[in-house]
């Protein structure tokens, strides 16, 4: 005679405590994260392109070569992403992209520091730089809405076919434009100190 085992009952209401505990475990540590004062969390060497997988790297610099050095973002786990005295620097590489346009748009888009394919594009060679729309200010001026731009560069060599972008915006987002943009045009080809490079970034906003 076979023995009669009781099986065990699963209700919608378990399913949901059970998706609420692992949300909670995940969320608080980031919670937690995004208050600590900033001189508690690590700070990090800033590398646009793969930071995390070893692929298509570009380690950034200050002027006189020394890296840049800036805290991890809490809420950039799904790509390089670090808050340098309140300017936000993050970075992917997509692979295996036939419309480098339409990828960088929709990669900052997704990073969530663009409203979407409202922005403008201007090209230099095999770089893209973007950026919202000029507004007009109440003085009739043509003004940008914030300090925000995109780069993307598309790769060549061992990288063919792969798209590096990266998004610099608040306090000091033009300034750190001008000291991103020539290292990704360079992307490691010639030593950073032979480039020009903003040197009022040198000293200044170090962690």
């Amino acid at each position: 005679m076979g023995r009669y085992r009781l099986k065990p009952q699963f209700r919608a209401s378990h399913v949901m405590q059970l998706i609420g505990v692992l949300i909670l475990v995940v969320s608080v540590p980031l919670f937690v994260m995004g208050r600590l004062p900033a001189s508690s969390r690590s700070a990090d060497e800033v590398v646009l392109g793969d930071s995390v997988g070893g692929g298509w790297q570009i380690p950034l610099r200050y002027a006189d070569g020394e890296p840049v050095m800036c805290e991890s973002s809490p809420d950039a786990m799904l790509e390089g992403g670090w808050d340098c005295a309140g300017t936000s620097v993050r970075s992917l590489v997509a692979k295996d992209v036939p419309d480098p346009d339409l990828a960088a748009r929709r990669m900052l888009r997704a990073m969530g520091v663009s409203r979407g394919m409202d922005l403008e594009v201007t090209r230099d060679g095999d770089l893209l730089e973007l950026h919202h729309p000029e507004r007009t200010a109440p003085s009739g001026e043509r003004v940008r809405e914030e300090q925000f731009t995109g780069l993307a560069l598309s790769g060549s060599g061992d990288h063919e076919g792969e798209l590096l972008v990266v998004a610099v915006h608040g306090e000091r987002g033009d300034d750190f434009t001008e000291l991103v943009r020539p290292q990704i045009r360079n992307n490691g080809e010639r030593d950073v100190t032979e480039l020009d490079l903003p040197s009022r970034l040198t000293s200044e906003v170090r962690v």
